[in-house]
């Protein structure tokens, strides 16, 4: 069936329980698809006719044994999401008896197919998903792989979706007075700057503004700090996506917040153009409003 240039890339993951769908789910996830975890197979007509409407660019769907219809009718609905999207794939998860035995027993869950202990379950799974691993574009073996490793075979069998940047990076401004952001991988400290909230014209505006911006730049080491963090953030982000991070935050701090902080956010967002849709670099000022 031919597939629709307008429609969305569409990934269907299924394969044995313990194998990591879960995990999959999470990693596509975190890299922009809407995600549907075994929703029933006849809702799915009705499914596009709401989703296309909302323009979704990227779709998970992980079904599995729970989902008695798709065993029955799986070459039907893969049929259907081929026919609906602009890029499919059909991925199975699997893993050895011995590693899925291992996972069961570390997490004491139940496995929804019925058997005489969890060996006979897992023969039994496996009959059953036969003839949709056979039909499956791709097998991953999770036997022997971490979450990473996990995530670089995934990736590399999802080229030529519109799934969107894999790195995403949130450059803030914060008081020291209010805490320091959690969430923040590294922080710098402006507070050895002059403070324009002691100078009285400059004490109720912003680090947006202008005359603060003129103020902290007529002292050298300003100029010459920024210029510093953005000498780190153009060598330490490449290295940080290399190491498979989702996400990076940078916390530049002064006292309140309002000020130095601020400006300087400000100016490496002008300073970092050139990268800032490379990496999707997003700028947030936290305290400035207190």
């Amino acid at each position: 069936m031919e597939k629709n240039a307008e429609g969305p890339d569409i990934i269907l993951i299924s394969g044995i329980s313990g194998s990591g769908k879960s995990s999959g789910l999470k990693i596509l996830e975190d890299k922009g698809f809407f995600c549907v975890d075994n929703m029933p197979m006849v809702l799915l007509p009705k499914f596009f006719e709401l989703g296309l409407s909302s323009r979704l660019k990227n779709i998970l769907f992980v079904i599995d044994i729970r989902e008695k219809s798709f065993l029955n009718k799986f070459e039907s609905y893969i049929k259907f999401l081929r026919g609906k999207s602009a890029f499919f794939k059909f991925i199975f998860f699997d893993a050895r008896d011995d590693v899925l035995i291992r996972r069961y027993s570390e997490t004491r869950r139940k496995h929804p197919v019925a058997g005489n202990g969890i060996s006979a379950a897992i023969e039994n799974e496996r009959r059953l998903l036969k003839k949709a691993k056979a039909n499956a574009d791709i097998v991953i073996d999770t036997s022997d792989i971490n979450i990473r490793d996990l995530e670089s075979a995934l990736l590399s069998h999802i080229k030529g979706t519109s799934v969107g940047p894999f790195f995403s990076v949130k450059i803030m401004s914060f008081g020291f007075k209010y805490g320091l952001p959690l969430e923040a991988d590294t922080v710098f400290d402006a507070r050895f700057l002059p403070n324009p909230f002691f100078v009285p014209f400059l004490k109720e505006l912003t680090g947006i503004s202008r005359e603060v911006g003129e103020y902290i730049m007529s002292f050298a080491e300003s100029g010459e700090f920024i210029e510093r963090i953005k000498d780190f953030l153009i060598f330490s982000l490449p290295l940080y996506r290399k190491e498979k991070k989702s996400y990076f935050t940078v916390g530049i701090g002064c006292t309140g917040g309002v000020h130095r902080s601020v400006f300087i956010t400000e100016e490496l967002k002008r300073r970092l153009e050139n990268i800032n849709g490379k990496y999707e670099i997003s700028y947030f000022h936290r305290d400035i409003k207190k």
